[in-house]
């Protein structure tokens, strides 16, 4: 299901990057900005064209909470290993305008979601892993900064474009993986592909994935497998899902720490993306006429 959009005035988007409003007019008028008309007449923009303008034509926030984004952090021209730093200390800290900040500021540098997911969200949730192992960060930080990746996560999705196309795409988790934010990153990914992607959560069983095929037709279903409790439950599970995915002529890509390569071994699978990036890759080679047509 698709988000409610999210509509901005072209005179909030000239006080947000400081032009005047007859200026940003002007770009609207040459097609730089897709606008759309209310039912009242009144021009309108979605937030993520306004944002795509911001991003390629190298435009200032000066005022983003005009957009309903946050402040410009003080670290916005540091590069991603830094970036990552900051967020494992903010989002440790519970620091939720922080860490929103410090994502949203690598957006607008023009960094792909891919790289953000993959290079500092990512990376800072697996550098928390090892303090957690390490004893060095509670089990209440770990689940707090889920949370609040989430969250960034979900603005991001409301902010992004609508896709284009027709291409399908969904995935989500095992019965027993409860861990939400690789999912959640694959969709935003996806999304940014040009996909109608969709999450359908964690912990489902294999069966219910098979029926979400069924009825769907992705063209990609992506499985994220972060825990498997007994390998000899699995594979009888995945195997069916496999089966699914080939009827339907349907790409099933996999990920996700618990498949270890002897594991891989034993299933039938399109791709295994152990990225992000590697994720966006392979769901760009995959663009095609929609299986409808």
């Amino acid at each position: 299901m698709e988000l409610p959009e999210k509509l901005v005035s072209p005179r909030q988007v000239a006080r947000a990057i400081g032009v005047s409003e007859s200026s940003l007019k002007r770009w609207c008028d040459r097609g730089l900005i897709k606008t759309v008309r209310t039912a009242g007449g009144h021009r309108k923009m979605q937030i993520g064209d306004a944002l795509e303008f911001i991003r390629q034509h190298d435009q200032s926030l000066i005022s983003p909470e005009l957009l309903g984004l946050p402040p410009v952090s003080l670290g916005a021209d540091l590069g991603l290993e830094r970036s990552k730093n900051r967020l494992l200390e903010a989002i440790l800290q519970g620091n939720d305008l922080l860490s929103r900040q410090i994502v949203f500021d690598l957006y607008l540098a023009k960094h792909s979601l891919s790289v953000i997911c993959d290079n500092v969200i990512g990376a800072a949730f697996h550098a928390i892993g090892k303090r957690w192992e390490c004893k060095e960060a509670d089990v209440y930080q770990e689940r707090r900064a889920c949370e609040i990746a989430l969250r960034i996560i979900f603005e991001l999705r409301r902010l992004q474009r609508p896709p284009t196309g027709k291409w399908v795409a969904i995935g989500g988790t095992i019965e027993g993986d409860l861990y939400t934010l690789p999912t959640a990153m694959a969709e935003l990914v996806l999304r940014d592909a040009g996909y109608v992607a969709t999450s359908l959560g964690n912990s489902i069983p294999f069966d219910s994935l098979v029926n979400a095929i069924h009825e769907a037709r992705p063209r990609i279903f992506w499985l994220s497998v972060a825990h498997i409790a007994d390998d000899f439950d699995f594979l009888p599970g995945f195997s069916r899902l496999s089966d699914a995915c080939l009827r339907r002529n349907t790409a099933l890509v996999v990920g996700g720490r618990a498949l270890k390569s002897e594991l891989r071994q034993k299933m039938r699978f399109a791709a295994h993306c152990d990225t992000m990036q590697h994720l966006e890759s392979f769901a760009r080679t995959m663009l095609g006429p929609p299986l409808d047509e």
